[in-house]
């Protein structure tokens, strides 16, 4: 039996989101799962979504097995450019990336995207590292 703290948790996802989902909780990073998008009459489920001060963020894990399909991959084109029209910044993290470089590749990535647009919007500001020594803690909040 699993506890859930909050409702994002009760979500049960693919392997590569639940792994996602646990790196942004230990990070402090607000984030919604499954968040629905209605735009021009299609409709979408973002993987993850955080607002930021200055825009929103729209994180994608890619499965190998679903996304590395032409037709697939013109699906994510579109559904790239109708987000994108309304605002939302994208990333795309692959199968290897998830797996092998989560710590040293992805939540870098996440952090600075986070960085560039603002800050989250529920706490305005920079990520910054909590000690020198320790680049890869980090909190939402000016000292």
């Amino acid at each position: 039996m699993t506890s859930a703290v909050e409702i994002n948790d009760l979500y049960d996802g693919s392997t590569l989101e639940d792994k996602m989902w646990v790196h942004l909780k230990l990070k402090k990073i607000p984030a919604e799962r499954q968040e629905f998008i209605k735009i021009k009459n299609r409709n979408y489920f973002l993987d993850f979504s955080i607002y930021c001060a200055s825009g929103k963020l729209n994180i994608e894990t890619d499965g190998d097995r679903w996304h590395h399909n032409p037709e697939k991959a013109a699906k994510d084109n579109l559904r790239n450019n109708d987000l994108v029209s309304v605002g939302w910044q994208i990333l795309r993290f692959s199968q290897l990336q998830i797996v092998k470089q989560m710590d040293k590749y992805c939540m870098p990535k996440i952090i600075d995207e986070i960085n560039q647009l603002g800050g989250v919007f529920l706490a305005p500001g920079k990520f910054k590292p909590i000690l020198p020594s320790n680049p890869d803690q980090y909190f939402l909040f000016d000292n």
